[in-house]
């Protein structure tokens, strides 16, 4: 657990690296001590008070959480520091009550979890430390607070990262450091194998131009998941869903869709069939001259027979019970037809 605090003694060369499972579709995000984070990777080793962030997760999800600040909320509490830099930073203690504002923002974002987060937080206090005792180290701080934040402010609920009007905006004016990426290949012990890994220490930017580049050269694309609403990464645009989860979900419900179609199917048929059984009765009376007083009398019985059947076809599509009521009503209707029309008698 990284601690705020002026005791702090530093990590020294302090990194952000990621590195790709292309065939898991996979991200390994670890941020720490540069030669830390390379033990952790090829020994599984290291100091762990200097590995403050060591995750796998699904492809595409660093560009998906990332940071958003539309407010700047970072550069506006860098600049609070920077104008207050001597007096929040005497040379024998530090004055709590004036830094514990910023303190409280740093650790906040350290402890939300998103990587991009977890090390700007800890990079800022870092830089701090070290400008502190520069010449004017308030705007070589500024300078570089400016560099590791500028991918938060461009992003918000409508622009995104992997969009081409986000990448035009962290194009803009890129400093020399903005433009370049470290590579290394770790060879672990246990299968000598060497993946590819992007390293980041000031800036996020060549991290993020990386990323896109892969994911394009893949061919895989960011979708919206129709179910819970978050966005993915998938292999085809034909991919709707993010999850087992979310597939799941969707075959409950058609599932429930189609049952209650085929329920509203047995309710109409089921009422069709005792319909016809009416109309065959008064069309055999008519066919058989049956006095015009006796079909009158049948076809008033029917028409009231037809009126209630609707009400009582639209409540039977409701529930199990709702239907053998209204099958147990039907049958009974199908009695008055045998008592008006006497098999046998026309």
């Amino acid at each position: 657990m990284y601690e705020f605090t002026s005791k702090h003694k530093g990590l020294g060369d302090f990194v952000f690296l990621l590195t790709f499972d292309k065939k898991r579709r996979t991200e390994r995000i670890v941020i720490g001590e540069a030669v830390a984070v390379r033990l952790r990777l090829e020994r599984n080793m290291g100091d762990e008070s200097k590995i403050l962030y060591d995750e796998t997760r699904p492809l595409g999800k660093l560009l998906i959480d990332f940071e958003s600040d539309p407010e700047k909320e970072w550069q506006l509490n860098a600049s609070y520091l920077a104008d207050n830099f001597a007096g929040l930073f005497p040379t024998k203690n530090i004055k709590s009550k004036a830094l514990k504002p910023y303190v409280d923002f740093l650790r906040n974002k350290y402890e939300s979890g998103e990587p991009s987060a977890v090390f700007a937080a800890v990079k800022t206090w870092e830089e701090y430390w070290r400008c502190f005792s520069i010449a004017n180290g308030s705007d070589v701080f500024l300078g570089r607070a400016a560099k590791l934040y500028k991918p938060f402010s461009v992003l918000n609920q409508r622009n995104r990262l992997w969009e081409i009007k986000s990448a035009k905006a962290l194009s803009t004016a890129l400093f020399s450091d903005e433009s370049q990426v470290g590579l290394y290949y770790p060879v672990t012990s246990r299968t000598a194998e060497r993946s590819e890994c992007v390293v980041a220490t000031s800036s996020f930017i060549p991290i993020i131009f990386y990323y896109l580049q892969r994911i394009e050269e893949w061919g895989y694309t960011f979708q919206h998941c129709k179910v819970c609403r978050i966005y993915f990464l998938a292999t085809s645009k034909h991919y709707k869903l993010c999850s087992d989860k979310c597939r799941k979900v969707t075959a409950e419900k058609a599932k429930q869709q189609y049952d209650e179609r085929n329920k509203g199917d047995k309710v109409e048929s089921t009422y069709e069939n005792h319909y016809q059984y009416w109309y065959n009765a008064r069309r055999k009376m008519i066919r058989k001259n049956a006095p015009d007083e006796q079909v009158a009398a049948f076809t008033e019985v029917f028409n009231n027979f037809k009126k209630n059947a609707v009400k009582r076809k639209t409540k039977a599509k409701s529930g199990k019970k709702e239907y053998e009521e209204f099958t147990t009503w039907l049958v009974k209707q199908q009695d008055i037809v045998d008592k008006l029309v006497p098999r046998g008698r026309l």
